[in-house]
Order: structure tokens, then C-alpha cells, then sequence
């Protein structure tokens, strides 16, 4: 084999490895998210819910009985007498100081990430230079003040793919970059890790 046919042989490897390289990584990391999440809401409640009754080790068992109690909460909470149910509960909450800030937080910001109303929602997404100078961070605008003369924005950077955590910072009004980003594409973006994403994200 002469060397025009061996350069000719390991590009064809390069350009299959490389093929196989860009079909398999999103698969696999699709695939270890997809076993995260599932893995995540099967532990959530079934290992308590053992100490109360004796519930068979079946595979899947316990993202049913989430789904099943979640289901059962949106029921009990859309009537009257749940909604006092809630409403005690939040004011026994409140009772408990480092309880009531975490509790209080995370109701908040699953309000406003996924509230389809217009109360309490996230304003809009924008793009902050984020942890450092050269960086862009997705974040969501909650609010508008003034300090010191000068208007900043309230912006909280969620963490992907768990937005329920993240930072809130201060950001001059100068500082922030508009976008076409909508609350809920930009919600996706961070949800996926960056999988779903628009191709162009346009400045305003």
C-alpha cells in the first residue's frame, strides 16, 4: 500500500470517527440526563414512603407513586378545602426561620419560572457578563431599582440543568444585553444543558 493510499485510508477513519463522534456524544448525554432525572424523581419520595408502608422493589415503581402524589397534590390543592390545607401549612412554615427562607425562595422561583399568568413572572431572559468579563450567562430579569444614583437590574442566573438554584446579582442597566430570548426558550436552554437552543440568538 503506497502512502497516497494510506493518507487516503486514515481520513476515511478521521471523518467515520468523527461522524460516529458528533451522533453518539448527544445520544449519550440525552440518555445520562433522561437516567439522572428518572433516577432523581424514583429516590424522591419512595424510600420515605417505605417507612410507612411496605412498597415491592419494582423497577419504576417509585416515579409512579412521585407522579401519583404529585398528581394527587395539584387535585387537593385546586379545591377549597385544600387550599385552606395549603394556607395553614405556609403559616406553620412561616414559623420556622431558616425553614421559612428556603421554603418561601423555592415556591417563589417555581412561581415564576413556570407560572403562565403574568403575576410574578420573570420580566424577560436576558444575557449578563457572568461569572467574569467575557462570559455570557443566561439570566432572568425579576426586578428594576434604583441605588446610588444609578438603575440596576435584579437579574438571577439559574444553574443548569437545575434552575431551582443559581445566583442573584446586580447588574447596571448599561451592563445588560436584550435579547429575543423568550422566558421560556431561554428556560429550555438551561433545562437541556444547551441541547435545545435557538441557531440564532438576535440582540434587541
Amino acid at each position: 500500500m503506497n502512502n497516497f493510499r494510506k493518507k487516503i485510508l486514515i481520513l476515511k477513519i478521521r471523518d467515520t470517527f468523527l461522524t460516529g463522534l458528533f451522533v453518539f456524544i448527544p445520544i449519550a448525554i440525552t440518555i445520562w440526563i433522561v437516567v439522572w432525572l428518572l433516577s432523581f424523581v424514583n429516590n424522591l419520595v419512595l424510600p420515605y414512603l417505605r417507612y410507612l408502608i411496605p412498597i415491592p422493589d419494582i423497577p419504576g415503581v417509585g416515579i409512579l407513586v412521585t407522579l401519583l402524589i404529585v398528581f394527587a397534590t395539584g387535585l387537593i390543592a385546586q379545591n377549597y378545602f385544600g387550599k385552606k390545607l395549603i394556607s395553614l401549612w405556609d403559616s406553620l412554615i412561616n414559623r420556622i426561620p431558616l425553614v421559612r427562607s428556603i421554603y418561601i425562595a423555592t415556591k417563589q422561583l417555581m412561581e415564576n419560572l413556570f407560572n403562565s399568568k403574568g403575576k410574578g413572572k420573570f420580566k424577560e431572559a436576558v444575557l449578563v457578563e457572568f461569572p467574569r468579563k467575557g462570559m455570557l450567562s443566561i439570566g432572568f430579569v425579576a426586578n428594576k431599582i434604583q441605588f446610588d444614583g444609578k438603575t440596576y437590574y435584579l437579574v438571577y442566573i439559574p444553574t443548569a440543568p437545575n434552575p431551582t438554584s443559581g445566583y442573584t446579582i446586580f447588574v447596571e442597566e448599561n451592563e445588560v444585553r436584550h435579547t429575543d430570548l423568550t422566558v421560556e426558550e431561554a428556560t429550555k436552554i438551561i433545562l437541556s444543558g444547551g441541547l435545545v437552543s435557538k441557531n440564532k440568538i438576535k440582540p434587541l
